[in-house]
């Protein structure tokens, strides 16, 4: 994939955690991230906080992808809202796919589902963003 056409698709964040970009539309956007023993807490599944952030993360991709997918328009979180429906293991491809559900100039709302790639469903969600103007 040739990322040189965005402003910064990527951050340290994405470079910690360790999840990528592999699909992008207008509207629409999917990452994944390989569960490893990092992304684990106490009780060995998935850090709930780990699900949250690919959640606001693709939903986020989603929507800055709202004039195509090579236009990235900047946007930040207002509020996100998830659902734990399962678990995951280390060595589990985690998939999260997003939409953008509608909107206006400066607020955006999408969805996300976070499925493992045997297609066990691991959580939704839904976030809504405003989209940064060049005088923010």
């Amino acid at each position: 994939m040739n990322d040189q056409n965005f402003q910064r698709p990527y951050s340290g964040y994405a470079d910690l955690i360790g999840y990528r970009l592999c699909k992008r539309g207008q509207g629409e956007a999917e990452i994944e991230l390989r569960l490893e023993p990092r992304h684990l807490n106490r009780l060995l599944v998935p850090h709930g906080g780990l699900i949250a952030s690919l959640i606001d993360t693709a939903a986020g991709f989603a929507v800055a992808f709202a004039k195509g997918p090579d236009t990235i328009e900047p946007a930040v979180t207002l509020s996100l809202s998830l659902q734990f429906l399962g678990q995951a293991k280390a060595g589990d491809l985690l998939i999260a796919s997003a939409k953008r559900d509608g909107g206006g100039r400066t607020i955006a709302f999408a969805s996300a589902e976070v499925k493992t790639d045997d297609g066990r469903i691991v959580a939704r969600g839904q976030a809504t963003f405003r989209f940064l103007s060049s005088k923010s």
